[in-house]
């Protein structure tokens, strides 16, 4: 009896929770967001900072933001994103924050809290953007800061109000800012004549008096390695001397004095000391760095400027390392004065200033992330230190004294990214495939044996489970999926991206988990292509991706093939020379299925193609590929024209060449405003309809070409036009005037191209008739064969070159917001509906579907019977900015330079991919996931319906029998 109660509890139990996970919610479907990532870029300033019981790490990067970092997990405490801005200065002091940025004609200066990152205040002038950044606190307490902003000295004051301000002139770039002894100092370096040199004006810090300029320094430059600024010192080591003059700045007599690298214990022979560099420790602060070789090893030597009560300058050592190539860095608070990480194997040590001493190792793949470039040390509010280090790949490290590996890390280079690529991953085996696999290697031996033993795990897997059930015990889940494995439904894949730093990662679109990380070279990594797809079979070749980077170091392109699930390097070239202007997949396949590569050279003339891998195969199958199909391209090799190629082969068929095909000159007085907008993905103009249904039921067919390119010019009378392309016989497919339009840096020209259909959008100066009367504009263009219901290109063979032209219906809309990319989702069988993805400046990911955006809207009048019928609503011209409809949700996706759109294997979801400066992967349905069960769907009252229905026919059976009985004999 207790046996069976057993078994009827454990029975409602298993019911129980069968009921819950048939009920429950899905954790993909709460919002519908797959993963985000925010980032902040690259560090190129660090400092640390302790103020009112809390530590945090500051940075500026390369991607202009502005951030604190916690200092023991690394999570950003805030950021500002700084659009379109350089930052060229960081200072950290009295629990604030200073930043100087230009951009946009603008220098700005901006104070924020540093524990909230709250804006205390902000001023701006108009200056050029290339001049260099310089600011300071005036550390005095008043919360002042000085900056040199549109080529003068100004001091602002806690309110952003300027107190005084000191022109400088334009005989310097002046790039540093030094406040001492009640003067504020200006360096910078001549421009002109003069045999270069530094330059300094020297202000009254009250009123901002000019005291007094000169020269200092004569044919020395800022960051040669032979000249630093070392707090109010300028030091510097004239070419083939031995001895450093050291200036205080404003000091009249003597002018500078001669300091040797013996004062600190250190016996260079002359020769090293004429070797020698300088370096920067510290903004602000009176220290550097002296490197030297000596017996083939290097090593660095961190000193203070000490200046005496008799006004004597003299020099005391800090730290030396002998670790070559070390990345050496400052710490702030505490006493801390050095740190130096190794970029080899990522040990560091620190030295303080009253003789601590730290070290420990920052564990990291250096193949991934390269070597580390860039260090700082950071003090904790409990008064412990962290190393931080900044690699060349962009990893951000921070360790503890001790420890051998990192506490945590930012993996920073896909803020940087510049392309990517997405790669289909092969399915996973049932759990029954994988046990038969495991208990018999040979399963693969005939389909029947497979078959067997497929049915024998099944039976296995439920026999266990039962047992499991008796005993009161779960079955054993089946292993986690590997990240290079995908899924059923195809939602799972490799993000393959190429990012600035030269380095190659792969992220799993389900969750964003890091599947491999490859650097190439020392420059950015231009292009990413999926060579070769992946196989369902493991006898298959694997999945190949190449990379096209630039090495830097070396002024080459390093052109390699990846494994795509596992990043091996395949194959790697280097090729001389800068880096091609297109990198273009071809039409065309190697001997092993590899897709092949053209790397395009532009030039005044022809332009130099080269095929990849540079093999005699590779070319004679691009030979033999050009032969059955003519390849064509377009470059933009100048701001007025556009030409075409054709790619050609000689008569030995093996020496591919680009011979001139057509031009496309812009009307005189319109020079390129962007790019041609090109869409390499022939799949994303493939359509499951060649037509459109009218209302009446007649079809107005589409002009389907994988050729067109979009064109946009500034005019010189003012405006901006746009030009449809094909680019097979540069014919001119339509053109658009936009008289009151700009294009610019502030305002970019976007553009997507789906099915006929060509979306645009632009800054208009003037919107006749809207509210307001300026703002950005979408406009959209859908071509068709004919505007004649019904009538269409009926020859079974066309080529591109004499196709008729189409007949083009637009309409322009009130943008839902600046927009810097757009694209439009990808389904499997091009069935659904695409919507137009809009990545709007303020962060938001906007979809809008295809109705909204249609250009045959009826404007005026109600839709007519027919029209609605065709699905047309009114047109109205404001596009709706509809939360439900941003797919970002919550979430801001900072700085997004291209959105991406992949089929899955349902034809009614689509993956969204978006990068910038963040990260983010969702999925999407334009028209509702029509092929799939909704996750709320009970699979319990199926079952039970089922099971009724089951009954029900049981027990009716004997009824029907007899009646068809009795009416037989009726």
């Amino acid at each position: 009896m207790l046996v069976g109660r057993g078994l009827v509890g454990r029975g409602l139990a298993a019911l129980a929770v069968a009921a819950q996970a048939a009920l429950g919610l899905f954790p993909d479907e709460a919002g519908r967001i797959d993963w985000y990532r925010a980032q902040i870029g690259v560090p190129h300033a660090l400092a640390g900072h302790t103020h009112n019981g809390t530590a945090a790490l500051y940075a500026a990067t390369e991607r202009g933001v502005v951030a604190a970092l916690d200092a023991d997990s690394g999570s950003v405490r805030w950021r500002h994103v700084l659009d379109g801005e350089a930052i060229g200065a960081l200072r950290v002091g009295g629990g604030r924050v200073l930043a100087q940025s230009a951009g946009g004609g603008e220098a700005r200066v901006r104070v924020w809290d540093a524990h909230s990152g709250a804006l205390q205040w902000a001023f701006a002038r108009h200056a050029n953007s290339t001049d260099p950044a310089a600011a300071e606190f005036v550390g005095d307490g008043s919360g002042d800061v000085v900056a040199v902003a549109g080529g003068a000295l100004v001091r602002v004051g806690a309110g952003g109000e300027p107190a005084w301000e000191l022109r400088l002139g334009g005989s310097a770039a002046f790039g540093r800012v030094v406040v001492a002894g009640g003067s504020a100092f200006a360096i910078g370096e001549r421009r002109g004549g003069g045999g270069g040199g530094l330059r300094v004006v020297q202000a009254a810090l009250a009123d901002g008096a000019r005291q007094r300029q000169y020269s200092v320094a004569d044919g020395q430059a800022l960051g040669s390695g032979r000249a630093v600024v070392a707090g109010a010192h300028v030091l510097w080591r004239e070419d083939g001397d031995i001895v450093w003059r050291v200036h205080r700045l404003g000091a009249t007599s003597p002018p500078w004095d001669l300091l040797h690298a013996k004062m600190v214990q250190e016996e260079l022979a002359p020769e090293d000391m004429l070797t020698s560099t300088l370096g920067e420790l510290a903004p602000g602060e009176p220290r550097f760095t002296l490197t030297y070789a000596k017996a083939g090893a290097r090593k660095t030597v961190a000193i203070e400027l000490d200046e005496g009560p008799d006004g004597g300058v003299g020099m005391r050592k800090l730290a030396a390392l002998r670790t070559d190539g070390a990345a050496i860095g400052c710490g702030g608070g505490g006493g801390a004065a050095l740190v130096a990480v190794s970029a080899a194997d990522g040990a560091w040590r620190a030295r303080g200033a009253g003789g601590e001493r730290l070290r420990g190792r920052l564990a990291y793949d250096a193949a991934a992330h390269g070597p580390v470039v860039r260090a700082a040390l950071v003090r904790t509010a409990a008064g412990g230190a962290r190393a931080v280090a900044v690699t060349a790949g962009g990893l951000v490290l921070c360790g503890a004294p001790g420890a051998d590996a990192a506490l945590w890390a930012r993996d920073e280079a896909l803020a940087h990214a510049t392309d990517m690529a997405l790669v289909d991953l092969p399915p996973p085996p049932s759990g029954a495939e994988r046990a038969a696999a495991e208990s018999d290697p040979a399963a693969g031996a005939s389909a029947a044996a497979r078959y067997a033993l497929r049915w024998a795990a099944t039976a296995r897997a439920v026999a266990a489970w039962a047992f499991g059930l008796l005993r009161g015990s779960a079955a054993p889940a089946d292993a986690a999926i590997p990240a290079t494995v995908g899924d059923h439904f195809g939602f799972r894949k490799l993000a393959v991206f190429g990012s600035g730093s030269g380095v190659v990662a792969a992220l799993n679109t389900q969750g964003g988990a890091r599947a491999w990380a490859r650097r190439l070279a020392d420059g950015a990594v231009d292009r990413v292509v999926v060579a070769r797809r992946c196989q369902p079979l493991a006898a298959d070749p694997p999945p190949v991706v190449v990379a096209v980077a630039r090495s830097a170091s070396a002024n080459a392109t390093v052109v390699a093939a990846l494994h795509a699930l596992t990043g091996a390097v395949l194959r790697s070239d280097t090729l001389p020379g800068p880096p091609p202007a297109r990198v273009l997949p071809l039409p065309a396949a190697a001997a092993d299925g590899q897709q092949l590569i053209a790397l395009i050279w532009i030039s005044s003339g022809a332009p130099a193609l080269r095929v990849w891998p540079p093999t005699p195969d590779a070319a004679r199958s691009l030979c033999a590929a050009a032969a059955a199909t003519p390849l064509f391209f377009d470059v933009a090799d100048d701001d007025a024209r556009v030409r075409g190629f054709r790619i050609h082969c000689g008569a030995d068929g093996d020496a591919p060449a680009a011979l001139p095909a057509w031009a496309f000159a812009l009307p005189p007085g319109e020079t390129l405003a962007a790019p041609p907008t090109r869409y390499d993905d022939d799949a994303a103009h493939a359509a499951a309809l060649l037509g459109r249904v009218l209302g009446d039921r007649s079809v107005l067919y589409k002009y389907l070409s994988p050729h067109v390119t979009t064109l946009a010019a500034r005019r010189a009378a003012g405006g901006v036009a746009v030009y449809l392309l094909d680019r097979v016989s540069g014919r001119l497919l339509h053109s658009a005037v936009h008289a009151a339009a700009r294009v610019g840096p502030d305002h970019p020209f976007v553009a997507t191209q789906a099915e006929n259909r060509v979306v645009y959008q632009l800054w208009h100066d003037v919107i006749p008739g809207a509210a307001p009367a300026r703002g950005y504009v979408t406009v959209v263009a859908d071509l068709y064969e004919s505007d004649v219901p019904d009538a269409r290109d009926a020859r079974p063979a066309f080529s591109g070159l004499d196709l008729a032209q189409p007949a083009v219906v637009t309409a322009a809309f009130a943008a839902p917001g600046p927009a810097t990319a757009l694209a439009a989702t990808r389904t499997a069988s091009h069935i659904t509906t695409r919507d137009v993805v809009f990545a709007l400046r303020s962060g938001a990911l906007l979809s809008l579907p295809a109705p909204l955006l249609d250009p045959r809207r009826p404007v005026g009048a109600p839709p007519t019977a027919d029209e609605q019928a065709e699905g047309l609503v009114q047109y109205a011209a404001p596009l709706p900015l509809d939360p439900r409809r941003v797919l970002s949700h919550v979430h801001t996706v900072a700085a997004v330079r291209r959105v991406v759109s992949a089929p899955t294997h349902l034809e009614s979801t689509a993956l969204v991919a978006a990068y910038g400066l963040d990260l983010f992967f969702t999925r999407v349905t334009p028209s509702g996931s029509f092929d799939q069960l909704s996750p709320s769907f009970s699979k319990l009252n199926l079952a039970a319906t089922t099971l009724a229905l089951a009954a029900g026919c049981l027990l009716a059976a004997p009824m029907v029998r007899r009646q068809v009985t009795a009416r037989a004999w009726a």
